[in-house]
């Protein structure tokens, strides 16, 4: 009974916040709201590529940025290979006769000292960071700049697209990935945006050396870095126009740790930032965004345990039938009946939260592509994809109970 009520309820709460964002959504994409969308004066943009052991995709990413269609005198691309051990540096350094490249090298101390260490090195009045495992759209920059005429804006995060997915796992992250777009855009329209990610986010530098430069952050500096941006009254826009393509991990090991390491960063993050919560001084951000991001991780495993539970049961009910009247359970699929679907209120809920996450996925879609259908992948990601969810979920809030710290690699 307990279990049933605590199902109901946060069911209720993921529809009521699920039908939130796509109304604000809708009510952001038919919003007339006239963006400069062209520069007569282009401000000085410093691109950061902090690197480690990244040999297999810096050339690309450096392919990409010199690509930028943006005045290249206003145009600063800063390496700083982070004491890799492989070729990564040798690479940079084919790129050292670009007269708007400028390569360094320091011993290993981690992203946000890399970022620290081109801060330092830069008068740009725009200051930008791109993982090497990244290609940014030459027109990106572009997209973004104009919106900084806006003095409010501190930071603006781009739209960031699966780089050519491979195989399945990629494709469900290509899903993913179709949801953050969707989510990042609304966050942004709220004004409550926590985090600033790698690939292409760009910042107003003097912001940036007022708050201190970039943190540790529990490995997660984009976070920690979005949270002190809003503590200082600042606002993070959102240009899903300004496109990305990221690399993402292609085994399961690979993508356990990566987002053991994110969820991990963003519990901590957020308890550094518990003063936050519940502040109406911080707007959406605090009141909804971020003690639903916490809840949701609760939502995640408790509904693993829930489904864990009911298929053990099940399954324990079934072999008892068995050993008791000798007839083996048999479904055909040939003989199913929609008389027989289970329409309980409980799962009538279900099927509208569902439904609600596909077309949240499809306004992810919208936005990022201007196509109408979701990713083909979608369904695995649903049924597949969200059980592996709570695994690292699970891991993540381990670990920050016991505060053991992650790593980068």
């Amino acid at each position: 009974m307990v279990d049933a009520t605590i199902t109901y309820i946060l069911l209720f709460i993921s529809l009521y916040f699920e039908v939130f964002l796509l109304v604000t959504f809708l009510q952001r994409r038919f919003q007339t709201r006239a963006l400069p969308q062209q520069l007569t004066v282009f401000p000085k943009v410093a691109i950061v590529v902090p690197c480690y052991n990244e040999e297999k995709g810096i050339e690309a990413t450096m392919r990409s940025l010199i690509a930028l269609d943006y005045p290249r005198e206003k145009l600063e691309i800063i390496v700083v290979d982070d004491g890799s051990k492989d070729a990564t540096l040798a690479i940079a350094q084919q790129f050292a006769h670009e007269a708007h490249v400028r390569i360094f090298h320091k011993e290993n101390g981690g992203k946000h000292t890399a970022m620290n260490y081109a801060l330092a090195r830069t008068d740009a009045e725009l200051i930008g960071c791109l993982d090497a495992d990244s290609e940014v759209d030459s027109q990106a920059l572009r997209a973004i700049a104009p919106v900084f005429n806006d003095m409010r804006i501190a930071a603006i995060t781009p739209g960031i697209h699966v780089r050519t997915p491979q195989n399945l796992l990629q494709h469900m992250q290509h899903v993913e990935y179709r949801l953050s777009i969707f989510n990042r855009f609304v966050h942004a329209a709220l004004g409550s945006t926590y985090v600033t990610p790698g690939p292409f986010s760009i910042f107003r530098t003097r912001v940036v050396r007022e708050l201190g430069g970039w943190r540790h952050g529990h490995s997660t500096e984009d976070m920690e870095m979005a949270m002190r941006v809003q503590v200082a009254g600042h606002l993070i826009a959102n240009v899903p126009g300004a496109i990305v393509y990221t690399g993402t991990p292609r085994k399961l090991r690979s993508l356990f740790r990566q987002r053991v390491r994110w969820t991990y960063g963003h519990l901590r993050n957020a308890m550094d930032y518990r003063h936050m919560f519940g502040n109406r001084t911080y707007g959406n951000l605090s009141i909804i965004v971020l003690p639903l991001s916490l809840l949701s991780i609760g939502t995640g495993l408790f509904f693993f345990w829930r489904v864990l539970y009911y298929a053990a049961t099940t399954g324990i009910d079934m072999v008892q039938r068995t050993e008791a009247t000798g007839i083996y359970p048999y479904v055909s699929l040939s003989s199913f009946q929609p008389f027989y679907i289970e329409t309980s209120a409980m799962w009538m809920l279900i099927y509208m939260s569902i439904a609600l996450i596909v077309a949240l996925i499809c306004a992810g879609t919208i936005i990022g592509t201007n196509q109408k259908l979701p990713p083909r992948a979608t369904p695995l990601f649903l049924f597949f994809y969200s059980f592996l969810v709570p695994l690292w979920l699970g891991t993540a809030v381990v670990r920050a109970v016991f505060k053991t710290g992650v790593r980068w690699r």
